[in-house]
């Protein structure tokens, strides 16, 4: 039966052709093809030229995801998080603080042989040994000693006044700071003018030194000035010479320690625990003047040997290095400055001076590491 071209005009033949050419096929025409069922898996998009650089750069990992799907669509576990960088702590470093003892008072060693060891111990630590240098140390900060000027007028006589002058300032400059100290140690802004007349014989010596006037507030600093003149010697000439004397003086960047026969025990008395505590609480900052020293000489150690004043009401009035050679002025002056900040406790029965000796240490030094305190050196000698 011929398969129909078009429709006829009649309704019921249009329906009746179409179902039977579907059950039978028509020739030269291709059956039908049903559409293709739903698929489980979407196709993939296709690549932007952005994706695809992205994809090369993370391995086809989308960063941005929280979760990225492994064979099979589970999970995949992440990368583990790099490990954090540790920082370098850098050279072990030993602040060790000696027996502390009231001036005067150091324990006596126990025995002959331990006498000698102990001294021979002392003068190698007090020398210490800055190491092979990095750098040039930088010195001492500031005028540490005090500010002296020495003036010779209205010169007459046999000796030039450019020689006078100079033998004078040459000489003198360490007198005034010796007087200067018996009132600069009370008081620590004491500064002035002092005035006095100088004769000199032909011999060179001084013949007259008379004290005239001060603006100092302490006399006996200004008379002590003048008089000392008599110790400098003069080259001869055949005429005696005179001249007018002026010397100022005023402090320097660093407070004066006492006149050696001021410094005394006094009738205080601070345990030793209570001594070894009050460094013990400045160790941060001693250990900062320490360190900064390893830019330019890692290999760095010594001794420093701290001494103390403490009032009866217990202010730190004087701390000072005393006895120790440690090789490197900056740290020691650092050091001194950080104890001069330290407090200790109200002492008992009066002002009292005593000693703190440290050692500073650390493992690039190439020096044995000093041993911890022992028991002994932190009771109370007998």
């Amino acid at each position: 039966m011929p398969c129909p071209e078009r429709a006829g005009p009649w309704a019921l033949g249009l329906l009746a052709a179409g179902l039977l050419a579907l059950l039978v096929g028509c020739p030269g025409r291709p059956a039908p093809v049903p559409p293709p069922a739903p698929s489980a898996t979407p196709a993939p998009m296709p690549s932007t030229p952005a994706s695809s650089a992205l994809e090369a750069l993370t391995g086809g990992v989308n960063p941005s995801s929280s979760a990225v799907a492994g064979e099979g669509g589970a999970p995949a576990v992440p990368d583990p998080e790099p490990a954090p960088l540790v920082e370098d702590p850098g050279p072990e470093v030993v602040l060790y603080i000696e027996t502390p003892y009231k001036l005067e008072e150091r324990p006596p060693p126990s025995s002959q042989q331990a006498y000698k060891d102990d001294i021979m111990d002392r003068r190698k630590w007090n020398s210490g040994g800055m190491g092979e240098l990095l750098g040039e140390p930088p010195g001492v900060e500031g005028h540490p000693d005090p500010r002296v000027i020495v003036n010779l007028e209205e010169v007459s006589g046999g000796i030039a006044e450019k020689t006078l002058v100079r033998v004078a300032r040459k000489y003198h400059w360490i007198n005034v700071v010796r007087c200067y100290r018996l009132g600069a140690f009370k008081d620590r802004y004491l500064r002035g003018w002092t005035k006095g007349k100088l004769v000199v014989a032909t011999n060179g010596r001084v013949k007259k030194a008379s004290y005239e006037s001060t603006d100092l507030k302490d006399e006996e600093v200004a008379r002590c000035i003048i008089d000392k003149l008599r110790t400098i010697e003069f080259p001869p000439a055949k005429r005696e010479t005179r001249a007018a004397v002026s010397v100022r003086v005023g402090p320097g960047d660093e407070p004066m320690p006492p006149p050696k026969d001021l410094i005394v025990p006094a009738d205080g008395v601070l345990t030793l625990e209570a001594m070894r505590a009050g460094v013990r609480a400045g160790e941060e900052a001693i250990l900062k003047c320490y360190r900064d020293a390893f830019a330019y000489a890692p290999g760095l150690w010594g001794r420093i040997i701290l001494r103390f004043h403490v009032t009866k009401y217990g202010k730190t009035d004087e701390a000072f290095e005393a006895g120790s050679r440690f090789p490197d002025a900056h740290v020691a002056q650092c050091v001194v400055h950080a104890a001069r900040e330290l407090k200790f406790p109200r002492p008992d029965g009066g002002d009292v001076r005593f000693v703190v000796p440290i050692r500073l240490w650390n493992d690039q030094t190439g020096v044995e590491r000093p041993d911890p305190p022992r028991d002994r050196d932190i009771a109370d000698p007998p």
